[in-house]
């Protein structure tokens, strides 16, 4: 399995996945996941990108229940292991340099 480390991100994402579509796509959607756990919450902001934190907050921390199962059949099939995914994202929720993280997984996905 791959681990997830965001110095990588001088990779395209389809380069960082062996070119395999697949496995692309399951690793978007972990990337956007941490895009959406890590927002910075702002004065008046929608309820909808509350929501968006919540949920990914709850998809990364939750540890019983069909979420936890999602979360580690996505990572599997990212080819990451969940408990490094959980560990990065817990980092990148609690520690000091958001923008920085969340400019470097942007230019993974978009």
């Amino acid at each position: 399995m791959t681990t997830f480390d965001i110095s990588t991100s001088l990779q395209s994402l389809y380069d960082l996945t062996d070119k395999n579509s697949d496995k692309s796509l399951y690793l978007a959607v972990v990337i956007q996941a941490l895009l959406d756990v890590s927002k910075p919450k702002l004065n008046g902001e929608s309820n909808d990108i509350k929501l968006q934190r919540d949920q990914a907050h709850a998809w990364f921390f939750t540890s019983v229940g069909v979420t936890c199962e999602d979360f580690k059949t996505i990572c599997h099939y990212a080819g990451l292991e969940p408990e490094k995914v959980r560990s990065f994202a817990y980092e990148v929720v609690n520690k000091g340099d958001v923008e920085n993280v969340r400019r470097k997984l942007s230019s993974l996905i978009y």
